[in-house]
């Protein structure tokens, strides 16, 4: 079969190559995919690059989100069938076959397969279960609100229709020039604007929690908007500079601060909670699938044009088909 291989870490179009590699095989709890689409995301580079948590074993096939139909399944598979259409989050996902954990493979619901196109299919294992997962983490009541940071990202967008269905108040803060911008949870109408985090938070009615994909100096204009007790769950480092808070800050208010990662929390999760994300985020997905759009689609050996057009980061995602 072709795949995508890396024999040393590296960045992604010097290091990648077009290789006819063996097909694997599923163990006992595994799943075999024939896979026909591949979602370029910022975590595939660093794990070429060896920057990411998971740590490539060389030769290695990249790529981690895809989408594709159930080859074979291994003896303790149970819940998925052969021809099923599933998306998956698993390193090796940049080939005709990849293999996944059972745990990581999501089967497409049969009565909304027709509207959901493989696009949609291969976002689901990452940005729309870490909006429900960063939701269920941070454990908000009908009526709380909650602040969403680097408000224009995909995850945001997720956040924003997921909030709303939850009976949670999300709003969003973008960057916008040399200043900040609040919108709310459809990230069209503007709440506030002002030349910095602090500022663009000052009249607005403080949080009960924020989910933080930024990080950096601004963390502790972040935590002031909050009210006491509120809950900072970060899951992104876009800037990861370092910055001075006092212990009183957490103590004196009772602030809660925690790590986010998919992976993590999907290892803690039960399994009536994560088939109920599943189940709402399918749907969600198949009312809007705006939220994860597709800015161009590629064949795998034209993988050095696609991860080209996919750093520019403008118009949704990029696919190799």
């Amino acid at each position: 079969m072709l795949a995508l291989v890396f024999d040393r870490a590296g960045e992604p179009r010097e290091v990648l190559r077009l290789a006819d590699v063996p097909q694997p095989q599923p163990g006992p709890h595994e799943v075999l995919i024939a896979v026909r689409a591949r979602v370029i995301q910022p975590a595939d580079g660093m794990f070429v690059a060896g920057r990411y948590r998971v740590k490539p074993s060389f030769p290695q096939v990249a790529g981690f989100d895809a989408a594709g139909v159930v080859e074979s399944v291994g003896a303790e598979v149970k819940h998925m069938r052969v021809g099923q259409r599933v998306g998956f989050r698993y390193p090796g996902a940049w080939a005709d076959f990849a293999v996944a954990p059972a745990a990581r493979v999501y089967p497409v619901p049969d009565d909304l397969s027709a509207q959901l196109d493989d696009g949609a299919v291969c976002q689901f294992g990452l940005n729309p279960l870490t909006a429900w997962g960063l939701l269920d983490m941070a454990r908000l009541p009908q009526g709380a609100r909650v602040l969403v940071t680097a408000g224009r990202s995909a995850v945001a967008g997720l956040l924003g229709h997921l909030a709303l269905q939850h009976g949670v108040v999300a709003e969003r803060l973008v960057r916008e020039g040399d200043g900040y911008r609040l919108l709310d949870a459809s990230g069209v109408q503007t709440l506030a604007q002002a030349g910095d985090v602090a500022q663009t938070l000052a009249a607005v009615a403080p949080y009960d929690a924020v989910l933080d994909a930024v990080g950096g100096p601004g963390v502790p204009a972040l935590i002031a908007a909050t009210v006491p007790g509120a809950r900072l769950l970060s899951y992104g480092v876009l800037d990861d500079r370092p910055f001075e808070m006092h212990a009183a800050t957490m103590v004196y208010r009772n602030l809660s601060w925690q790590g986010f990662g998919i992976d993590g929390w999907l290892n803690q999760c039960e399994a009536a909670t994560l088939a109920r994300a599943q189940r709402e985020c399918w749907e969600l997905l198949s009312r809007h699938p705006e939220l994860v759009p597709v800015a161009a689609r590629y064949p795998l050996r034209d993988f050095d044009a696609a991860l080209a057009a996919a750093s520019t980061g403008k118009g949704g995602k990029v696919l190799l088909m």
